[in-house]
């Protein structure tokens, strides 16, 4: 009985004594220091925009109207500098005129990229369409899983994108629909 007891005080001992410094460990934390001291915001007093005469027009006299005044802040921020007069204004001299605009090119006509031969590249898509519709025309449609259903279609709409595309001479995107159409179409049948 006494080795039990002594067992069980040398396992407890170190447990009670990783407890208490468990218990009293805390994260240091700095003490905060004085306030910061923020400096104030700069003025936020902004001079109208002035129109500029365009530069190929002759000089005008100058307008006799105001210049809107922009609001006082309240802050004590400096006061905005004045304003010169329209009398110390200095001239500048006008810009030197602009170069002559070059002629107008003849408009170009934007087509899709096709291949260069194009009446053999439409044949290719048509050979490719016709074989994937024949495939999807020996695929038992009500047998199939809704999944597989929604690929059959998916197979149609690429067919019907693809004999469009050929109307618009887009051989290029026509190809890619045959082509995606077939293998959707093969996939299928189980080929």
């Amino acid at each position: 009985m006494a080795r039990t007891l002594l067992r069980l005080a040398v396992c407890l001992l170190p447990l009670t004594a990783a407890a208490a410094g468990c218990a009293k460990a805390r994260a240091q934390s700095v003490p905060d220091g004085p306030p910061l001291a923020i400096p104030a915001p700069p003025s936020r007093v902004f001079a109208p925009i002035e129109d500029e005469e365009p530069l190929a027009s002759a000089p005008a006299a100058p307008e006799t109207q105001e210049p809107a005044k922009a609001p006082a802040l309240t802050s004590t921020a400096k006061p905005p500098r004045p304003r010169p007069q329209e009398t110390e204004r200095v001239e500048q001299p006008p810009a030197p005129a602009p170069a002559p605009a070059p002629s107008p090119e003849t408009p170009r006509e934007l087509r899709a990229a096709s291949a260069p031969a194009d009446a053999e590249a439409e044949r290719k898509i048509g050979e490719v369409m016709k074989r994937a519709s024949q495939t999807l025309g020996n695929v038992y449609y009500q047998g199939l899983t809704p999944a597989r259903q929604e690929q059959y279609d998916q197979a149609k709409a690429f067919l019907r994108e693809a004999e469009q595309a050929i109307k618009e001479r887009n051989f290029v995107y026509a190809q890619t629909l045959a082509d995606k159409a077939a293998k959707l179409a093969s996939e299928l049948s189980g080929r």
